[in-house]
């Protein structure tokens, strides 16, 4: 009986030292993540070759993140391309293109499933106060009609989230004008490090 007393006590003083050491110093820490689209829910038919699909962040956007690093890069993948590469842009000079390359990775033998990939920057992007980010997947499709990047609903369609440069020319477009009335965003995030 005492050696049963002495063990809940015991046990009663470690318990209280885990729950009261800790604090708030070791409250989960939220990453800020840069995009558009909601969870998944289907992928469109696209023309074989290869084909970038991108977000682009105003600086508006940007700017309240200035300072801190862009560090990893998540996107939906409904089939695995031929090739795949993340490729991230500085703001071009309109909206309809982005500008200098920042940073490319050919993803193209670490791709092993489908659903969510996430790659890991090895070289982080500053994000600057005064440039908005291309955030693109760019990838090699097999034939006509196949499916890879994936999309949301566009029930919180962006303009801007859906930027598109096809294998059938040179020239970014949009995924909403090139069908005249699909609203989607698709399923690329920038995640940003830690402040």
């Amino acid at each position: 009986m005492k050696y049963a007393s002495l063990s809940l006590a015991l046990f009663l003083a470690l318990g209280l030292f885990v729950f009261t050491g800790c604090g708030d110093d070791d409250a989960a820490v939220t990453a800020d993540t840069l995009n558009y689209d909601g969870p998944n829910v289907t992928a469109p038919q696209n023309g074989a070759g290869l084909n970038t699909f991108a977000a682009f962040f105003t600086t508006d956007q940007t700017q309240p993140f200035a300072g801190r690093r862009l560090e990893r890069v998540r996107f939906w993948l409904t089939r695995i391309p031929l090739a795949t590469s993340v490729v991230v842009y500085a703001e071009g000079n309109t909206d309809r293109s982005p500008g200098a390359e920042l940073y490319r990775v050919n993803l193209t033998q670490r791709i092993r499933n489908t659903g969510w990939n996430e790659h890991v920057l090895t070289t982080p992007v500053d994000v600057e106060a005064d440039r908005g980010l291309w955030l693109a997947v760019e990838v090699d499709i097999e034939n006509n009609g196949d499916q890879a990047i994936g999309c949301d609903s566009g029930a919180s369609y962006s303009p801007n989230g859906d930027r598109l440069l096809p294998s059938t020319g040179g020239v970014w477009t949009s995924f909403n004008e090139i069908t005249g009335s699909e609203t989607v965003n698709w399923n690329i995030r920038g995640v940003l490090a830690d402040e």
